[in-house]
């Protein structure tokens, strides 16, 4: 038994000799070695390929290769190809081997980098009162925007966007959603946070205060819903920081023709000024001057002061605009008077919020109502007395991009001498967003 157990373990360890034999002679039949001398050098090589290129040249080709002078035996100059061929030639003349710190991988630049984005948001929307009787009892289901847009930076301080709009039709009239384009501009950050943007672009009187407001899907900015001043203009605008406690500033030279081309030789100019140090505050001015043809210019001013702190944000503003007739007529000041609050109830998953807004002209001295209120969109307002805005709701994050909203908006009129009680607007509705 003993013995069988030897002449097992016997057979066991020459199957084991006979591969590690063979791996050894494998290695030594891939392994290169080649050390010359020529010319007073020494060439060392660890490459066959390099080797037999080098040899039929008659030494003239050797490629990127290692050069050390004084360091052969006798103070020959040895040139190597290869760091393998180095420590090679250090084991043969027993000298120390060496590491070579392997080169970094060279960084792959992140630009150019481009995203698709976009969002949708609209309503099942109700109309229980408004002040035609056409629209009183109307429901339904409509979109108010999609947007479809792509961002491209060239570099850390170049980039586009491109943007497209859709929207049903703002007077309750039905129709096909109509794609054009919303934003179409160049941003070049010149200098830190300093920005010039070129293009069909946001308008400086009221982006800032949206991105606060921060329920664009639920009802516009007041100087966006009671076109004080257009979303969008093609120019060129300037804005960064002042210094670096909270100040910014802002600068646009524009068509004041909204996203469309230039149609006539006037222009608008607008400036804004921030405040928003770090403890929540928010001051923030606006000046706008536009020329317009027959005399009709436009001034604008808006003062608003906010505060946001942990899940709550709230502000208030004063809007005025001065409408030059052009003619014998009275000149026409708007005045506006603007206050809103949301509380996170739970942030990211339930929200609460509630906005007042007094509208009214002033036309030589009389109080009138806001020109243009009837084609404001998704509403259709009457124009014929001064009115307060009112709209309350609730916000429920099914995910972070797609939200349902519950809320009312109801418009009470004034009564000024002159003009027959108007019956009040009620809509209510159920909105819903998302984005990506």
């Amino acid at each position: 038994m003993a013995a069988q157990t030897v002449r097992r373990a016997l057979g066991l360890a020459t199957a084991l000799l006979l591969i590690l034999g063979a791996a050894a002679s494998t290695w030594a039949q891939n392994m290169f070695y080649r050390e010359v001398q020529k010319d007073g050098r020494i060439y060392v090589f660890a490459n066959a390929q390099r080797y037999e290129t080098w040899e039929q040249s008659g030494g003239a080709e050797i490629g990127v290769a290692i050069t050390r002078l004084g360091f052969g035996p006798n103070g020959e100059t040895v040139i190597f190809d290869s760091e393998d061929a180095v420590n090679l030639y250090n084991f043969k003349h027993d000298k120390p081997g060496e590491v070579f710190p392997k080169a970094k991988p060279a960084e792959v630049s992140p630009f150019p980098a481009g995203k698709v984005n976009g969002l949708a948001f609209g309503d099942f929307y109700y109309f229980p009162d408004h002040h035609d009787a056409k629209f009183d009892h109307q429901q339904g289901f409509w979109f108010r925007r999609v947007y479809l847009g792509y961002d491209l930076a060239f570099s850390p301080t170049m980039s586009i966007r491109t943007r497209l709009e859709m929207n049903s039709n703002g007077l309750m009239a039905g129709g096909s959603l109509t794609p054009f384009i919303k934003d179409a501009y160049f941003t070049w950050k010149y200098h830190g946070a300093h920005q010039a943007r070129l293009g069909i672009e946001p308008s400086l009187t009221f982006d800032s205060e949206e991105a606060y407001w921060g329920l664009r899907h639920i009802e516009k900015t007041p100087a966006d819903l009671y076109a004080i001043d257009s979303s969008r203009d093609f120019g060129l605008a300037l804005t960064g920081p002042i210094g670096e406690g909270g100040f910014s500033y802002g600068a646009q030279f524009g068509n004041d023709s909204s996203q469309n081309s230039e149609q006539d030789k006037f222009k608008i100019g607008r400036f804004l000024a921030l405040y928003e140090p770090r403890s929540g505050l928010r001051v923030e001015g606006v000046f706008n001057y536009g020329k317009r043809p027959s005399g009709q210019d436009r001034t604008t001013a808006k003062g608003l002061i906010g505060f946001k702190k942990n899940a709550f944000r709230g502000a208030a503003q004063y809007l005025w605009q001065e409408r030059k007739s052009g003619t014998d007529a009275a000149d026409t000041d708007i005045k506006i008077w603007s206050a809103f609050i949301n509380y996170d109830i739970k942030p990211k998953r339930f929200a609460a919020f509630g906005r007042f807004d007094s509208v009214k002209g002033d036309k030589g001295g009389d109080d009138v109502g806001l020109p243009g209120a009837d084609t404001i969109a998704f509403w259709a307002l009457s124009k014929d007395a001064p009115f307060k805005f009112y709209l309350t709701g609730l916000e429920f994050y099914l995910r972070g991009s797609i939200r349902l909203s519950p809320n009312v908006e109801w418009v009470r009129y004034d009564e000024p001498a002159g003009v027959a009680e108007i019956q009040n607007d009620v809509v209510t509705r159920l909105t819903f967003y998302w984005s990506f």
